[in-house]
């Protein structure tokens, strides 16, 4: 008889167990395809600009809402930094020195770039545009 017990009492045990995990898990387990979510994703859209002479180059950057945008910025002649305040970017390179970012595009507009260092008055003549589509 206990043995009988004891087999009914294990039984149920394991069944309450399986209960519990079974509403442990998400009930939409579904793995998204690899269309999904990437629609919104963009491009991967690659810069190299040159801080020279108080002046970028290129001093135009067009890209599309959402797109990765990797920059490879080198001050040429003396230290610059390449400042978005709209993205909250701000990166510094010393004098002949390179340095590489990314960020993600995601706000649509019109957004001033610019050195915002102060070694040299023509420093603030250093401007640029990011057009965000």
């Amino acid at each position: 008889m206990r043995a009988r017990q004891w087999l009914v009492f294990t039984t149920l045990a394991a069944g309450v167990l399986f209960l519990v995990s079974a509403a442990a898990q998400p009930l939409d387990t579904a793995v998204p395809s690899p269309a999904e979510g990437q629609e919104n994703a963009g491009q991967v859209r690659e810069f190299t600009i040159a801080g020279n002479r108080y002046a970028f180059s290129p001093a135009t950057l067009t890209v599309n809402r959402n797109d990765l945008i990797k920059i490879t910025f080198t001050a040429q002649d003396i230290a610059h930094s390449f400042t978005v305040e709209g993205y909250r970017i701000m990166k510094r390179a010393g004098a002949g020195q390179t340095v590489t970012f990314e960020f993600r595009a995601d706000q649509a507009g019109t957004f001033p770039f610019y050195c915002n260092l102060s070694q040299d008055e023509k420093c603030k003549d250093m401007k640029g545009t990011l057009t965000v589509r």
